[in-house]
């Protein structure tokens, strides 16, 4: 399980990110916006808190369905924000400067960020680049007035955010640096105790296979290194149902069509022909094996996919028309999953990097809590106490 300061770290990277898209959703402005945290020399503003904690609580990362979550919630918050000044603070403290490549970069990033925003006001049919700009940003700026923002205003704290986020990163990586490279001893022993640990893994359980695929496909990191024995691929055509079609297939005979399609693929036509043509299911398009199955698994697919899928026994096998809750699937069977060990050779990057990660989050941990406590933090909870009550 991640340590709780490597979940606050994740949160803390993407503030820059949520808090711009805060302030262009219109997040309420306070009157008076006093200091609720310091950090060093750093202030934490409570607008900065009051916006952070109101997004997360919209994405539902934060319970305020009563009082004891909703303080829960603040109290991440809080440590959150303190947590991603700290290193600026200390940077601050030892007079660590960005170099001035450094801080142009941040600035173009900023300016990047900020201009995809202001590309929504822009007019297509001014022809001139300059005018086309200046008109965007008069209509930016009227369209923000009522919430005292303007894109000078917002420029000017998308860049005092990018460059702090630079100058903390900075000196981390100051200290990431003068961590040695894992040896092909412990590469070794890293990639015994990971094959090990599927083999254990995916003995109780086939399907934790599907779930460690998965998020190596999305996310990286490591790749499962041994697959179970009964596992297959298959690939669907889905014809959506009226309640998931889009609008302008909502009225049509669905059941019709996917039996016209089955009847293409039992007539001998091509099935990924025909997926290219029919399927509505744009998860295929990232899987370009097909999805895994395995007769054991529960609680990975609709109930009706799962059923029919497991019940493909050899590879070329179509299923016929599966009802399901999105639509009607039909379903064939391709190749095995692999049981054959992924080899040292092709992981050892990863497992390299799995390491290296793994001890600048340690070094991250030990580097927060050094500088904490010689650092001045200061947080008047008080003054967000109410934060998230009603909201």
């Amino acid at each position: 399980m991640l340590k709780n300061n490597r979940i606050l770290r994740v949160l803390a990277a993407v503030m820059t990110v949520i808090m711009v898209a805060c302030a262009f959703a219109g997040c309420s402005a306070v009157v008076q916006d006093p200091v609720v945290a310091k950090v060093g020399d750093v202030e934490i503003l409570y607008s900065t808190f009051y916006n952070a904690f109101s997004t997360y609580a919209q994405y539902g990362i934060i319970d305020t369905s009563n009082s004891e979550t909703a303080k829960d919630g603040r109290q991440m918050i809080m440590d959150m924000l303190v947590n991603s000044v700290v290193p600026v603070a200390e940077a601050h403290k030892i007079g660590l400067e960005l170099t001035e490549e450094e801080a142009n970069k941040a600035k173009e990033n900023a300016l990047s960020a900020a201009n995809s925003y202001l590309s929504q006001y822009e007019d297509s049919e001014i022809e001139d680049e300059t005018e086309r700009r200046e008109a965007a940003i008069k209509a930016f700026d009227e369209a923000y007035k009522a919430n005292g923002y303007s894109f000078a205003a917002i420029l000017a704290d998308m860049e005092q955010q990018y460059l702090d986020e630079a100058l903390g990163q900075r000196i981390l990586n100051d200290h990431y640096s003068t961590i040695e490279d894992p040896t092909d001893e412990e590469i070794q022993a890293r990639y015994d105790e990971e094959l090990a640990a599927d083999r254990e893994a995916y003995e109780k359980d086939p399907s934790q296979y599907y779930n460690d695929e998965s998020y190596y496909s999305y996310y990286g990191n490591l790749k499962p290194l041994v697959a179970p024995d009964g596992l297959y691929y298959v690939k669907h055509i889905l014809i959506k149902n009226a309640e998931n079609a889009d609008e302008d297939k909502k009225d049509r005979d669905y059941k019709a069509l996917a039996q016209e399609v089955l009847d293409k693929v039992n007539a001998g036509e091509d099935f990924e022909a025909l997926m290219k043509e029919y399927n509505e299911d744009p998860g295929m398009d990232s899987k370009p094996d097909g999805y895994i199955v395995g007769e054991t698994f529960e609680n990975v697919y609709d109930e009706a996919f799962q059923k029919a899928a497991a019940a493909l026994k050899k590879e070329g096998d179509v299923s016929g028309l599966v009802e399901g809750t999105y639509g009607i699937h039909i379903i064939k069977r391709y190749k095995d999953v692999s049981t054959d060990v992924v080899p040292l050779e092709d992981v050892k990057d990863d497992i390299k990097n799995l390491i290296m990660s793994e001890k600048k989050d340690e070094m991250y941990d030990q580097l927060m809590e050094q500088w904490k406590s010689e650092l001045d933090v200061v947080t008047y909870d008080k003054r967000v106490q109410y934060v998230g009550v009603n909201q």
